[in-house]
Protein backbone atom coordinates (compact mmCIF):
# COMPACT_ATOMS: atom_id res chain seq x y z
CA UNK A 1 0.00 0.00 0.00
CA UNK A 2 1.23 3.53 -0.59
CA UNK A 3 -0.50 5.80 1.29
CA UNK A 4 1.36 8.33 2.88
CA UNK A 5 1.96 8.55 6.50
CA UNK A 6 0.23 11.70 8.24
CA UNK A 7 0.95 12.80 11.47
CA UNK A 8 -1.98 14.43 13.53
CA UNK A 9 0.85 15.81 15.87
CA UNK A 10 1.27 19.31 16.79
CA UNK A 11 4.23 20.49 14.69
CA UNK A 12 5.91 18.80 12.36
CA UNK A 13 5.66 14.95 11.91
CA UNK A 14 9.89 13.38 13.05
CA UNK A 15 9.95 10.58 10.66
CA UNK A 16 13.32 7.91 11.98
CA UNK A 17 13.52 4.60 10.57
CA UNK A 18 14.83 2.97 13.40
CA UNK A 19 15.14 -0.89 12.56
CA UNK A 20 17.06 -2.87 10.60
CA UNK A 21 16.77 -7.18 10.28
CA UNK A 22 18.27 -8.25 13.17
CA UNK A 23 17.17 -11.23 15.40
CA UNK A 24 15.05 -9.69 18.39
CA UNK A 25 17.46 -7.16 21.01
CA UNK A 26 17.52 -3.74 20.95
CA UNK A 27 19.60 -2.85 18.01
CA UNK A 28 18.73 0.18 15.36
CA UNK A 29 19.74 0.73 12.14
CA UNK A 30 18.64 2.83 9.06
CA UNK A 31 18.42 -0.03 6.82
CA UNK A 32 17.52 -3.68 6.26
CA UNK A 33 19.64 -5.99 5.00
CA UNK A 34 19.38 -7.16 1.21
CA UNK A 35 18.65 -10.53 2.15
CA UNK A 36 16.50 -10.20 4.97
CA UNK A 37 13.51 -12.31 4.70
CA UNK A 38 9.89 -11.40 7.16
CA UNK A 39 8.35 -14.31 8.94
CA UNK A 40 5.18 -13.22 7.88
CA UNK A 41 3.42 -11.93 4.93
CA UNK A 42 0.96 -8.72 5.30
CA UNK A 43 0.96 -4.70 4.12
CA UNK A 44 1.47 -2.02 5.95
CA UNK A 45 0.33 1.13 5.33
CA UNK A 46 4.00 2.11 3.61
CA UNK A 47 5.78 -0.82 1.87
CA UNK A 48 8.73 -1.67 3.53
CA UNK A 49 7.79 0.39 6.88
CA UNK A 50 6.03 0.32 10.66
CA UNK A 51 4.17 3.26 11.14
CA UNK A 52 3.76 4.08 14.39
CA UNK A 53 1.49 6.56 16.54
CA UNK A 54 3.99 7.01 19.49
CA UNK A 55 2.14 8.51 22.67
CA UNK A 56 4.89 10.09 25.09
CA UNK A 57 4.10 7.77 28.16
CA UNK A 58 7.17 6.57 30.18
CA UNK A 59 7.83 3.86 30.19
CA UNK A 60 5.25 2.41 27.83
CA UNK A 61 6.08 4.75 24.99
CA UNK A 62 8.77 7.35 24.60
CA UNK A 63 11.50 9.41 22.83
CA UNK A 64 15.00 8.77 23.73
CA UNK A 65 17.87 9.88 21.95
CA UNK A 66 15.67 10.06 18.62
CA UNK A 67 14.95 6.80 18.91
CA UNK A 68 11.76 4.62 20.17
CA UNK A 69 12.35 3.63 23.46
CA UNK A 70 10.00 1.75 26.36
CA UNK A 71 8.15 -0.92 26.79
CA UNK A 72 5.96 -0.89 23.62
CA UNK A 73 8.44 0.40 21.60
CA UNK A 74 10.60 -2.57 22.53
CA UNK A 75 8.20 -4.73 21.47
CA UNK A 76 7.88 -3.24 18.00
CA UNK A 77 11.34 -2.86 17.83
CA UNK A 78 11.79 -6.51 17.82
CA UNK A 79 8.40 -6.68 15.69
CA UNK A 80 9.77 -4.43 13.13
CA UNK A 81 13.08 -6.92 12.95
CA UNK A 82 11.33 -9.80 12.36
CA UNK A 83 9.48 -8.57 9.97
CA UNK A 84 12.48 -6.59 7.84
CA UNK A 85 10.71 -3.29 8.50
CA UNK A 86 12.28 -0.03 9.23
CA UNK A 87 10.00 2.45 11.96
CA UNK A 88 8.78 5.91 11.18
CA UNK A 89 7.25 7.38 14.04
CA UNK A 90 5.57 10.53 14.78
CA UNK A 91 4.45 11.70 18.24
CA UNK A 92 0.57 11.64 19.17
CA UNK A 93 -2.05 12.30 22.43
CA UNK A 94 -4.03 9.85 23.41
CA UNK A 95 -6.83 11.79 21.80
CA UNK A 96 -5.40 11.37 18.33
CA UNK A 97 -3.43 8.23 17.74
CA UNK A 98 -7.08 6.40 18.15
CA UNK A 99 -8.34 7.95 15.24
CA UNK A 100 -5.02 7.83 13.19
CA UNK A 101 -5.43 3.97 13.73
CA UNK A 102 -9.41 3.75 13.26
CA UNK A 103 -8.96 5.78 9.98
CA UNK A 104 -6.03 4.38 8.87
CA UNK A 105 -3.58 6.35 8.73
CA UNK A 106 -1.00 4.48 10.66
CA UNK A 107 -0.60 0.72 11.04
CA UNK A 108 0.11 0.91 15.18
CA UNK A 109 -0.28 2.88 18.05
CA UNK A 110 1.80 2.55 21.39
CA UNK A 111 1.40 3.75 24.98
CA UNK A 112 0.03 1.50 27.41
CA UNK A 113 -3.01 1.55 25.66
CA UNK A 114 -5.88 0.00 27.99
CA UNK A 115 -8.31 -3.12 26.59
CA UNK A 116 -11.35 -1.05 26.63
CA UNK A 117 -14.70 -2.51 24.75
CA UNK A 118 -14.96 1.43 23.05
CA UNK A 119 -11.80 1.02 21.94
CA UNK A 120 -12.27 -2.59 20.68
CA UNK A 121 -15.40 -1.03 18.47
CA UNK A 122 -13.30 1.23 16.48
CA UNK A 123 -9.54 -0.39 16.39
CA UNK A 124 -8.27 -3.74 16.75
CA UNK A 125 -7.13 -4.49 20.10
CA UNK A 126 -3.77 -6.97 20.21
CA UNK A 127 -3.48 -9.63 22.39
CA UNK A 128 -2.73 -8.62 25.85
CA UNK A 129 0.60 -7.59 26.46
CA UNK A 130 0.79 -6.59 29.87
CA UNK A 131 -1.21 -5.45 33.41
CA UNK A 132 -1.19 -2.25 34.86
CA UNK A 133 -2.69 -0.71 38.31
CA UNK A 134 -3.95 2.93 38.88
CA UNK A 135 -1.19 4.52 41.23
CA UNK A 136 -1.07 7.37 43.12
CA UNK A 137 1.58 9.99 43.02
CA UNK A 138 1.60 11.92 46.57
CA UNK A 139 3.34 13.29 49.22
CA UNK A 140 1.94 11.34 51.97
CA UNK A 141 1.31 8.19 50.32
CA UNK A 142 -1.90 8.31 49.51
CA UNK A 143 -3.48 4.93 48.56
CA UNK A 144 -7.16 4.76 49.14
CA UNK A 145 -10.14 6.82 47.56
CA UNK A 146 -10.84 8.55 50.95
CA UNK A 147 -7.66 9.88 50.55
CA UNK A 148 -8.26 11.59 47.14
CA UNK A 149 -11.26 13.77 48.68
CA UNK A 150 -11.15 17.16 48.91
CA UNK A 151 -7.92 17.34 46.95
CA UNK A 152 -6.90 18.83 43.80
CA UNK A 153 -6.17 15.63 41.27
CA UNK A 154 -4.04 14.93 37.90
CA UNK A 155 -4.70 12.59 35.42
CA UNK A 156 -3.83 11.54 31.97
CA UNK A 157 -6.62 11.94 29.14
CA UNK A 158 -8.20 8.92 28.04
CA UNK A 159 -7.70 7.23 30.90
CA UNK A 160 -10.69 4.33 31.94
CA UNK A 161 -11.02 6.09 35.06
CA UNK A 162 -10.98 10.16 34.20
CA UNK A 163 -15.19 10.35 34.92
CA UNK A 164 -14.95 8.14 37.86
CA UNK A 165 -12.57 11.25 39.75
CA UNK A 166 -14.47 13.72 37.90
CA UNK A 167 -17.51 11.96 40.53
CA UNK A 168 -15.86 12.34 43.43
CA UNK A 169 -17.17 14.74 45.94
CA UNK A 170 -15.22 17.76 46.66
CA UNK A 171 -12.40 17.13 44.28
CA UNK A 172 -10.88 18.90 41.13
CA UNK A 173 -9.59 16.52 38.53
CA UNK A 174 -7.66 17.67 35.78
CA UNK A 175 -6.61 15.80 32.90
CA UNK A 176 -3.21 15.82 30.72
CA UNK A 177 -1.98 14.79 27.52
CA UNK A 178 0.81 12.89 28.64
CA UNK A 179 2.52 11.64 31.93
CA UNK A 180 4.99 13.95 31.55
CA UNK A 181 3.07 17.16 31.78
CA UNK A 182 0.77 15.19 34.44
CA UNK A 183 4.58 14.83 36.40
CA UNK A 184 5.57 18.08 36.25
CA UNK A 185 2.49 19.72 37.74
CA UNK A 186 2.43 17.54 40.40
CA UNK A 187 6.03 18.40 41.16
CA UNK A 188 5.51 22.04 40.38
CA UNK A 189 3.00 21.80 43.51
CA UNK A 190 -0.45 23.01 41.14
CA UNK A 191 -2.19 19.78 41.70
CA UNK A 192 -1.99 17.68 44.95
CA UNK A 193 -1.89 14.44 43.29
CA UNK A 194 -0.87 12.78 40.77
CA UNK A 195 -2.88 9.49 39.31
CA UNK A 196 -1.11 7.51 36.49
CA UNK A 197 -0.59 3.59 35.82
CA UNK A 198 2.30 1.85 37.92
CA UNK A 199 4.99 2.13 35.48
CA UNK A 200 4.35 5.62 34.02
CA UNK A 201 3.77 6.94 38.04
CA UNK A 202 6.82 4.74 39.14
CA UNK A 203 8.99 7.16 36.54
CA UNK A 204 7.47 10.24 37.43
CA UNK A 205 8.70 9.63 41.13
CA UNK A 206 12.03 8.84 40.35
CA UNK A 207 14.61 11.25 42.20
CA UNK A 208 11.53 12.34 43.93
CA UNK A 209 10.65 12.06 47.73
CA UNK A 210 7.31 11.99 46.20
CA UNK A 211 5.87 8.49 46.86
CA UNK A 212 3.92 5.99 44.41
CA UNK A 213 1.27 3.75 45.87
CA UNK A 214 -1.37 1.05 44.35
CA UNK A 215 -4.63 2.56 44.85
CA UNK A 216 -6.55 0.51 47.08
CA UNK A 217 -10.26 -1.31 45.17
CA UNK A 218 -12.67 0.67 45.63
CA UNK A 219 -16.13 0.61 43.90
CA UNK A 220 -16.11 4.36 43.57
CA UNK A 221 -13.11 3.87 41.02
CA UNK A 222 -14.00 0.96 39.03
CA UNK A 223 -10.78 0.26 37.78
CA UNK A 224 -9.02 -0.48 41.27
CA UNK A 225 -11.27 -3.66 41.34
CA UNK A 226 -9.50 -5.30 38.57
CA UNK A 227 -5.88 -4.21 36.81
CA UNK A 228 -6.16 -3.30 33.40
CA UNK A 229 -4.79 -5.31 30.35
CA UNK A 230 -2.94 -2.93 28.08
CA UNK A 231 -2.55 -3.62 24.11
CA UNK A 232 -0.98 -2.40 21.18
CA UNK A 233 -3.93 -0.89 18.91
CA UNK A 234 -3.99 -1.93 15.40
CA UNK A 235 -5.31 -1.00 11.99
CA UNK A 236 -8.75 -3.03 11.80
CA UNK A 237 -8.67 -3.31 8.14
CA UNK A 238 -5.22 -5.40 8.37
CA UNK A 239 -6.44 -8.83 9.67
CA UNK A 240 -2.67 -10.33 8.23
CA UNK A 241 -0.81 -7.25 10.32
CA UNK A 242 -2.71 -8.11 13.42
CA UNK A 243 -2.40 -11.64 13.12
CA UNK A 244 1.32 -11.60 12.86
CA UNK A 245 1.98 -9.03 15.84
CA UNK A 246 -0.08 -11.28 17.97
CA UNK A 247 1.72 -14.27 17.02
CA UNK A 248 5.04 -12.32 18.36
CA UNK A 249 3.37 -11.29 21.63
CA UNK A 250 2.36 -14.76 22.30
CA UNK A 251 5.66 -16.02 21.31
CA UNK A 252 7.66 -13.60 23.42
CA UNK A 253 5.72 -14.17 26.59
CA UNK A 254 6.24 -17.79 26.13
CA UNK A 255 10.16 -17.31 25.65
CA UNK A 256 10.23 -14.86 28.26
CA UNK A 257 11.29 -11.86 26.29
CA UNK A 258 8.37 -10.15 27.45
CA UNK A 259 9.51 -9.87 31.16
CA UNK A 260 13.16 -9.00 30.06
CA UNK A 261 11.39 -5.69 27.95
CA UNK A 262 9.28 -5.59 31.75
CA UNK A 263 12.21 -5.98 33.95
CA UNK A 264 14.31 -3.22 31.85
CA UNK A 265 11.63 -0.83 32.17
CA UNK A 266 10.46 -0.68 35.71
CA UNK A 267 7.59 -3.56 35.55
CA UNK A 268 7.98 -6.62 37.47
CA UNK A 269 7.47 -9.58 35.92
CA UNK A 270 4.02 -10.48 37.48
CA UNK A 271 2.55 -7.76 34.78
CA UNK A 272 3.34 -10.32 32.23
CA UNK A 273 0.77 -12.58 33.44
CA UNK A 274 -2.63 -10.89 32.09
CA UNK A 275 -4.61 -13.86 32.34
CA UNK A 276 -7.37 -14.27 29.71
CA UNK A 277 -7.64 -11.99 27.56
CA UNK A 278 -11.19 -9.33 28.92
CA UNK A 279 -12.25 -6.21 28.22
CA UNK A 280 -13.14 -3.07 30.25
Amino acid sequence: MNKHFKAMALGAALLTGLTACASGGNGANNAVADDCKPKHEFSTIKEGVLTVALTNTPPYSFEENGKLAGIDSEILTDFAAQECLTVEYAPYTYATAVPAVEQGRVDVAIGGFYRTAARGEVVRLSEPVYLDELSVISKDGVSTVDGLLGKKLGTVEGYLWVDALKSLPGTETRTYPDSLNLAQDVKAGRIDIGLDGYGAAARSAEGTDFKVEVLEKDDRVPATVEPSQTSLLMNPGNDQFGDALDETIVEMRETGRLVEILENNGLPASAAEVGDARLI
